[in-house]
């Protein structure tokens, strides 16, 4: 009777084994395995999918390209200067008179790391001369006392860069901002320093001010994808009304700013994604739909009845669909919908590195900020822009990449390494050579850089 029993649990194992429901699940398991290991090789870098590293996400790969060119960039200057047989063909490139742009930099001297030089050298390294002409690049060295700083009177800056300064401020301001430095109040007089800078943007006659930190690498093609993405912005929101608005604060057209930089840190599956807030029905309708598709073949195709079994069917819509769906959701939503191009980012954007301002918003900006006076100068303009009813836009890909994981301002390390674009590492460097030709040759950009061509 024990023997007769093995032989018939033998035999069961076997029809089992030998089960359209049994192969159908280890097809599901050995596609899943192999899918879920492609997606550890591919999102990885995402912060908010299952598969993210953080052992190797902060590694600079696209950056050290950049910062090589960066620094070589530099050196080509430095080395200009103190090389006499150069020809005169080694021209200094300045702006242009009616620039597009004008690019500051607020800089200030770093305890350990300085990454200053860098962050010029990338945003400048690349440019072609209509490119350059285009953009009024100005440093403003925010200490009170600027030969602190270790870039302060080089003589390569003045090569590079249209406008050089520190503050220039009646004597009881500058005294505030000593002691403001002093105390390491840097709630106020970073406000104060944004808005200087701001000022000093308003003296030129650029039609866009943008406003960088210290411690960013630019992409490749960064200036032509800028002004691509401003004219299309233009072009979309030129019809758009502002509504809600703050009638004391609001200036005259729709949106406030553009940002070249922006973090993944920010974009996860939230309550206000159809498919993350209707999950639960998302299950039930693909498991559902799964469901009338088998059924609908064993009725149409007879002989499939053979292999699409109930228990096969059972196995697809509760094991395989479900596992499949999951996976959806477990790779990240920016991984699964990248954003490209000009994208609306009212909310989650995050953080000051790189806004790029109209030129008829930023005397009301300046003087809300001046009317708060203190506090985190990213959350202070994001709060003027919902009183005004100003739309935030953001150029996807970054442009730019955070690289100071030290702050100026001695914030805490885990917050400045959430200020992270965790995709801009996984840029080609030849693919964005490319793509940078391939937009000066368009043909309204090229009528646009026509203005500035000497």
């Amino acid at each position: 009777m024990a023997v007769g029993q093995i032989f018939l649990s033998s035999g069961n194992l076997t029809q089992i084994l030998r089960s359209p429901a049994f192969k159908a699940l280890l097809a599901t398991g050995i596609f899943y395995f192999f899918i879920f290991q492609y997606c550890r090789i591919r999102f990885w870098r995402d912060p908010h999918s299952a598969f993210f590293d953080i052992s190797k996400v902060y590694d600079w790969q696209y950056s050290l390209t950049r910062e090589h060119e960066a620094h070589h960039f530099i050196a080509f200057h430095k080395t200009l200067l103190v090389d006499n047989d150069h020809q005169q063909s080694d021209e200094i490139l300045k702006s242009n008179d009616e620039p597009l742009v004008c690019a500051a930099f607020v800089t200030v001297k770093r305890d350990l790391d300085d990454y200053f030089e860098d962050s010029i050298g990338s945003m400048l390294e690349g440019l072609d001369d209509r490119e350059r002409h285009a953009l009024h690049l100005k440093v403003v060295f925010a200490n009170t006392d600027p030969q602190r700083h270790p870039s302060w009177g080089q003589p390569w800056l003045n090569r590079v860069i249209d406008s050089v300064e520190s503050y220039e401020v009646p004597q009881s301001t500058f005294r505030e901002l000593q002691r403001l430095e002093a105390e390491e109040d840097f709630r106020t007089k970073g406000v104060f320093d944004y808005v200087y800078t701001l000022n000093r943007c308003m003296e030129t006659d650029a039609p866009y001010i943008g406003i960088f930190e210290d411690d960013i690498l630019f992409a490749d093609g960064w200036m032509a994808k800028t002004m691509k993405g401003l004219m299309k912005l233009n072009h979309t929101m030129e019809s758009e009304p502002i509504e809600n608005v703050d009638e004391t604060l609001a200036p005259t057209a729709s949106w406030l700013y553009m940002r070249l930089f922006y973090t993944e840190t920010q974009l996860q599956w939230e309550e206000t994604d159809f498919a993350y807030r209707n999950i639960h029905m998302i299950f039930l309708v693909a498991m559902s739909t799964g469901l009338l598709i088998c059924m609908m073949t064993r009725r149409l195709f007879p002989r499939a009845r053979s292999i699409l079994t109930y228990s096969t069917i059972i196995v697809i819509c509760l094991v395989t669909i479900p596992a499949f769906t999951g996976l959806y959701f477990m790779i990240g939503k920016y991984s699964v919908h990248p954003l490209r191009d000009v994208v609306p980012m009212d909310a989650h954007g995050c953080c000051s590195q790189a806004l790029i301002y109209p030129r008829q918003h930023v005397p009301s900006l300046i003087d809300y900020l001046e009317q708060e006076r203190s506090g985190q100068t990213d959350l202070m303009i994001d709060d003027f822009a919902q009183k005004t009813g100003l739309r935030r836009f953001a150029l996807a890909p970054p442009q730019v990449q955070h690289v100071g994981l030290r702050s100026s301002r001695k914030m805490a390390e885990a917050d400045t390494q959430s200020t992270w674009a965790f995709w801009f590492e996984a840029n080609d460097a030849k693919k964005l050579k490319e793509e940078h030709l391939s937009i000066l040759n368009d043909d309204k950009i090229d009528a646009l850089l026509g203005r500035f061509q000497v």
